[in-house]
């Protein structure tokens, strides 16, 4: 699954900053995307990286980069399942926020300005992860209204704003949601 990053780096290179996208793309590619995203692309520009956590615990995902001897210095995270998981540890390091349920999207929004406002001088990419998750936690409705929220925020930093979104799980009103909202939805094979 290694040719993911090459397509991965290479769009988001194409559309710059500023442009939303959604990358649908296998279970299997997960962690190739990851991968991709936050060493390929967000420590080589020298990016820091907004992540929001709605399927994965983040002590999970740092510890999995950290495995792989990827530098998790500039990745923060908005972690949005490890208290429905009970996986919330009070000795968690000042790069994780904590949000109590991924339906309480107003939190989310609140918190990812803080880690904007704390790092004002910083580039960012934000990944939300995965959309397919949130969706299973939130009427399409408010998801939409949500999402709109997050990527205005997003682009008027000129952030890099990525969706992950898993094309086994796609349901057809997810998908057209993602259209209204995303500028580019890109399906990696």
């Amino acid at each position: 699954m290694e040719e993911v990053a090459p397509q991965i780096i290479g769009k988001l290179n194409e559309l710059g900053p500023a442009v939303s996208i959604d990358l649908n793309i296998s279970v299997e590619a997960y962690f190739d995307t990851l991968t991709a995203l936050i060493d390929r692309f967000c420590n080589k520009k020298g990016l820091s990286c907004i992540y929001i956590s709605v399927t994965v615990p983040a002590s999970t995902i740092r510890s999995a980069l950290e495995s792989l001897e990827i530098s998790t210095d500039k990745l923060r995270f908005v972690d949005c399942i490890s208290f429905a998981t009970m996986e919330c540890s009070t000795d968690d390091d000042a790069q994780t926020v904590f949000v109590e349920s991924p339906t309480m999207l107003e939190y989310v929004i609140l918190k990812t300005e803080y880690l904007f406002r704390k790092g004002r001088d910083e580039q960012f990419m934000v990944i939300m992860d995965s959309v397919n998750s949130l969706a299973a936690h939130n009427e399409v409705r408010m998801l939409y209204e949500f999402m709109q929220v997050l990527m205005a925020s997003t682009k008027s930093r000129g952030a890099y704003p990525v969706l992950l979104s898993i094309e086994e799980q796609m349901k057809p009103e997810l998908l057209e949601m993602l259209q209204l909202v995303c500028d580019q939805i890109v399906t990696l094979k």
